[in-house]
């Protein structure tokens, strides 16, 4: 009994300095990007998106964004380019499946928008990316919603060359469900 009180103040302890965040269920989302080539700008998306996304907005800095598409989803609008985008020099699909993105700091700017820090891992390259993003809350479902540019050289995506431009605009959006039951963490 006298270990029983001590016990039990400290779980009390712990339990009240858990801080909860809240976890969100991607209900859809859309990655898209924008490249130069040859002279005019090529649309693609990719698919297969899942992700883990734990974020409250009255805590951004605890914030923990996870996300990955499948690379062999590329989607240019013409199958023999996609094919070709999907070999070795490209995304080497059969060796890196997955392109991810997780995040390492999130920072509140105005209301509704944040710049998020992320490590981006494309083939066995993983980099730091600045992501200006906005998070709309409206009850219990929330959009995410970022542009960011990379040059895809440091990638090891394609070569040099003067007919491919080397930025290329990325842009994600992912519209969620809030999960009922909050995620804790210390």
């Amino acid at each position: 009994m006298r270990t029983f009180f001590p016990t039990l103040g400290l779980l009390l302890f712990i339990r009240l300095t858990t801080v909860a965040q809240i976890h969100w269920k991607p209900t859809q989302a859309e990655v898209s990007f924008r490249i130069r080539n040859a002279g005019l700008t090529v649309n693609g998306t990719f698919s297969g998106f899942s992700g883990d996304l734990i974020f409250d907005p009255a805590m951004p800095e605890k914030a923990q964004l996870s996300a990955s598409v499948d690379a062999a989803t590329i989607d240019t609008g013409i199958g023999l380019r996609n094919n070709h985008l999907k070999k070795t020099d490209y995304f080497d699909v059969v060796n890196y499946p997955r392109i991810s993105l997780r995040s390492t700091r999130i920072e509140r700017q105005e209301n509704d928008a944040y710049t998020g820090t992320f490590e981006l891992t494309i083939k066995s390259t993983t980099r730091t990316v600045t992501v200006p993003m906005t998070i709309v809350q409206k009850g219990m479902t929330a959009t995410f919603a970022g542009q960011f540019t990379l040059d895809r050289k440091d990638y090891k995506v394609g070569k040099s060359g003067l007919l491919m431009g080397d930025d290329v605009t990325i842009q994600i959006r992912v519209q969620t469900q809030q999960i009922t039951t909050p995620v804790s963490k210390r």
